[in-house]
Parts: structure tokens; C-alpha cells; sequence
């Protein structure tokens, strides 16, 4: 089976309400797999689904992190009906904030970030698979339209230690490990938290007086003030 045949039929592996449906990265994210994973590589993602399968059928070394036993059996019925091995695929079933603390450190050369997207789960998926993937290695953000993915994709963008290769409709970004980095630096040495922080510290001011100003009742002036900010 190829790559092509898997999208354009694609398993229903997620429970969704009374259904199951498939959720799908941007294609080109899968043109990637296919394209720079094979035999030799050793692959990681949080979350499972078509990518899995994507992985699997490149014949690599691939954990997959997934808190669901269902879908695991359903992944393993469709690649079982469709030839594809799963022999290098190792499924640990669990929350990935349980399983990655248990791992041994890996050396990983793509590794997609796709589970709980919940705070803070996506950060802390980060801090360990952060310093598992190899310099030249590619980290795959997925579903940046979330708040917590969002905030990942910009924080690495002030980090020296990632460039971004590519951003598939303002939905998944992949980024290159371009030197070893440290995910437990405190924030002095983390360009984005300085910036948010010298941000913050600058708002909140204006955000105490607009609430105090909402509090005695006087819509009217915070109205003013508002638009004077606004115009200016």
C-alpha cells in the first residue's frame, strides 16, 4: 500500500461522538514523512492516527504514545488487512505525561507533537522530546490553531536552537533542531518569555485602571480612553 491509497480511503480510527472519523494532518506533512522517513530512521509522535500509519509503512523504528487502547486495535486491524507491518512500531498505551517521564532518553530523527492538546501537555511533550531529536532532526507541531500549540510554534521561533522549515495552513508547523538545546532553561535565557514578560508588564497598568474604571461604573470614560488608545 502507498500513501496515496491510505488518504484517499482513509481508516475511521477516532471516536467522535456516536461515530468514528479520521482526523487528518495538512497533506503535505504526510509528503514529508514519506519522503524523508525510511528504514533507518527512528520516529516519535504523541497521539496516533493515519501519521502511525504513515510511519509504519516507511519501515522504521516508531513510538507511538496514545491514551487509547481502541485506537491501537484499530490501527493494528487496518494495517493488518492492508499488508503493512507493524513490527517496528511500539504502541505504549497511556497519557504521554505519564509514559515520557518512563522512557530512556531516545535519539529520534522526526518527531511529531499530535496527542493531549490540552495545558500542559503539549509543553511538556516538548521538554522531553525536545532533547531527544537529533541535531538536523525535524519536530512537527500539530493543530497550531490551538492556544497551546500556538504558544509552542512561538516560542520556538525566538529560540536560536530551532528554525522553521515550514507552516501548512497556519495548522502545523516543522521545525529543524538546528543545536542542542536546554527545555528546562530558566526564562532569562528564553527570548519569547522576556518578551511577553516586558509585554505584560507594560499592560497590566492599562488593565487595572480600564477594571477599575468598569467597576465605579464609568463606561463612558473607559469608552474614551479606549478609542484614544485605539487612534493613537
Amino acid at each position: 500500500m502507498d500513501l496515496k491509497t491510505l488518504l484517499n480511503d482513509p481508516p475511521k480510527i477516532h471516536e467522535f461522538g456516536d461515530d468514528f472519523v479520521s482526523w487528518f494532518l495538512p497533506r503535505p506533512v504526510f509528503g514529508f514523512i514519506d519522503m524523508n522517513v525510511n528504514e533507518h530512521s527512528k520516529t516519535f509522535e504523541t497521539g496516533c492516527g493515519l501519521s502511525t500509519i504513515a510511519f509504519a509503512m516507511k519501515g522504521g523504528s516508531h513510538i507511538c504514545i496514545t491514551p487509547s487502547q481502541g485506537e491501537v486495535d484499530r490501527i493494528r486491524d487496518y494495517c493488518k488487512r492492508s499488508g503493512v507491518s507493524l513490527q517496528r512500531v511500539d504502541f505504549r498505551v497511556g497519557l504521554s505525561t505519564n509514559v515520557l517521564p518512563k522512557l530512556p532518553p531516545l535519539e529520534l530523527d522526526v518527531a511529531l507533537i499530535d496527542g493531549g492538546h490540552g495545558f500542559p501537555t503539549v509543553f511538556i511533550d516538548w521538554y522531553y522530546i525536545a532533547s531527544w531529536l537529533k541535531i538536523g532532526g525535524i519536530l512537527i507541531i500539530d493543530d497550531l490553531q490551538l492556544w497551546t500549540g500556538h504558544i509552542l510554534k512561538e516560542f520556538l521561533l525566538a529560540e536560536a536552537e530551532w528554525e522553521l522549515v515550514d507552516l501548512f495552513d497556519n495548522k502545523t508547523a516543522l521545525f529543524l533542531k538546528k543545536k542542542d538545546c536546554c527545555p528546562w532553561n530558566d526564562f532569562y535565557r528564553q527570548p519569547y518569555v522576556q518578551q511577553q514578560s516586558a509585554l505584560l508588564n507594560v499592560q497590566e497598568p492599562k488593565f487595572r485602571k480600564g477594571l477599575h474604571l468598569l467597576r465605579q461604573g464609568r463606561i463612558l470614560t473607559l469608552a474614551k480612553k479606549t478609542a484614544k488608545q485605539l487612534l493613537g
